[in-house]
């Protein structure tokens, strides 16, 4: 018995690292190595429902979902630890990872040579028909906490062609602590793309007279930012202030939807800052840089 902890939830990772991120809660509370912890695909056949992965919540939600559960196995698999090993007190019992053999290891709190893996407590549970070590957790968070954003950008306005090119980005962010700083710095970058293509390219067209949607074609005249449109990974650069959420789980907060707010209204700043006119409607396309410049000169 290795030691594997399966985790089935009905979250859906759409890109984001929602599950890396579960997993990792699932390891820290039980004390055993990330390898060991396998991430069950989502299938209502087993799991329960759930509202879909959205509004932030993946990790703030899910996660204490994850870190709840967790903490009842462990509970459990102290309980039994503590029968084999003829502990009176299941709370004088510790788990940690042990890489060397590759799972987490229970032991007695200040006499460490009184161990046992927890893949053998597993195996001698089941032997003893004491009961399966699963446990179902279902979640409602009472708190919303508000997760902040900022972001700086620096652009280059061509007023010859109206085309606008970003230099340079800072994004800062509260995310309370983050489970995985790569993750979070990962969504920093993607939603400044989403906000970008918001502000500078993307438009829904309609016939005035039909209401018919005139640019249906996706890519043909639906415009989307390529990697030739967005700032080198080293021009763009994340901060995260250190707080902690004491409501979510091991402090962290969500980050998802966060991370494309606030862009579209840097880069109108940034573009009045660069040609000194105000935009008002999105996107800011040459064609409307180019007319207002010709109307100021005018």
């Amino acid at each position: 018995v290795d030691g594997s902890v399966e985790y089935i939830t009905p979250l859906i990772d759409h890109g984001g690292g929602t599950l890396f991120a579960h997993a990792k809660i699932v390891a820290e509370e039980l004390g055993v190595p990330l390898s060991k912890v396998k991430i069950v695909p989502s299938d209502t056949h087993m799991t329960g429902y759930d509202v879909c992965t959205h509004a932030s919540r993946g990790v703030y939600v899910g996660g204490e979902a994850a870190r709840r559960a967790a903490a009842k196995v462990k509970k459990k698999l102290l309980e039994y630890a503590a029968r084999i090993l003829d502990v009176p007190n299941p709370e004088a019992l510790r788990i940690e990872p042990d890489e060397e053999l590759s799972q987490g290891v229970i032991y007695v709190e200040g006499a460490p040579e009184k161990r046992i893996t927890v893949g053998e407590v597993a195996r001698i549970a089941w032997q003893k028909n004491w009961g399966s070590i699963a446990e179902l957790v279902s979640y409602r968070a009472t708190n919303c906490p508000p997760t902040f954003t900022a972001y700086f950008v620096e652009v280059e306005v061509d007023t010859e062609t109206g085309v606008v090119r970003p230099v340079k980005v800072v994004a800062g962010a509260d995310v309370g602590t983050p489970i995985n700083p790569d993750l979070v710095a990962g969504q920093l970058h993607g939603g400044f793309v989403m906000g970008w293509s918001m502000a500078i390219l993307e438009d829904v067209v309609h016939d005035p007279k039909t209401g018919e949607l005139m640019n249906k074609g996706f890519i043909t005249d639906y415009k989307i930012p390529t990697a030739t449109d967005i700032p080198p990974v080293d021009d763009f650069i994340v901060i995260l202030a250190k707080t902690r959420e004491p409501t979510g789980p091991f402090g962290a907060k969500g980050i998802g939807e966060a991370a494309t707010n606030p862009v579209a209204a840097a880069v109108a700043n940034a573009i009045y800052n660069a040609i000194g006119i105000r935009f008002y409607e999105l996107p800011i396309t040459p064609e409307k840089i180019l007319k207002a410049l010709k109307e100021r000169r005018g």
